[in-house]
């Protein structure tokens, strides 16, 4: 198998033979598997192709999408990295319907499960999402007992229940940013969302 030269970002750079099968070239090290796959590898990245330039190309690709997922999380608000997150989690997309099935899945409680599970059971999710979830843990108590719970407005109780799992974890991402950190700021974050609800539609 020979190889004698790759294309990253633009630059070809030779390949160099660093041992049976396995080639480097400047930064990047280039291995063809037994089943003739190759696989490029850049620091802790690594990507996989049909040629070495696939493989190659592939691994730039994944690079630029990380550099985008960081840049876009630096400038997220926890609210919003949690929605990000959560939606991932549970593959919810701006189409996804509350009861997937009727009686048997609810979009509500499955979030507000991650919820819980993150913060009741460590280690059952990796340690990034999971800290990620318990930030919503006051959103969730404060769900259960105003909303779940029939403690406030029945009308903001419709509307909440109303919404699509999307829309439903952007405001617990919005609780988040809110500060809740119990039970009493809770009611006051959905008396001001009551308040609104009637002023538009007023």
């Amino acid at each position: 198998m020979e190889l004698t030269s790759v294309t990253y970002n633009g630059i070809t750079t030779m390949a160099i033979s660093s041992g049976m099968f396995t080639w480097t070239a400047g930064d990047l090290a280039l291995r063809v598997r037994p089943n003739l796959t190759w696989t490029a590898t850049r620091g802790e990245t690594t990507a996989s192709g049909a040629t070495a330039q696939e493989a190659v190309d592939n691994l730039a690709a994944a690079e630029t999408k990380a550099e985008r997922a960081a840049k876009r999380t630096a400038r997220s608000t926890k609210g919003q990295i949690f929605a990000r997150e959560m939606r991932a989690h549970l593959h919810i997309g701006a189409r996804t319907r509350r009861f997937a099935k009727r009686w048997i899945a609810d979009g509500h409680r499955d979030v507000m499960q991650a919820i819980a599970d993150a913060n009741n059971y460590r280690g059952s999710l990796n340690a990034e999402r999971e800290a990620i979830f318990r930030t919503a843990f006051s959103a969730l108590c404060s769900w259960e007992k105003h909303i779940d719970g029939y403690r406030t407005d029945a009308a903001l109780i419709s509307h909440i229940n109303a919404m699509t799992p999307y829309q439903f974890v952007g405001l617990i991402g919005d609780m988040i940013d809110a500060g809740i950190s119990n039970v009493g700021e809770g009611e006051r974050f959905f008396a001001e969302m009551r308040r609104r609800l009637f002023a538009q539609a007023a």
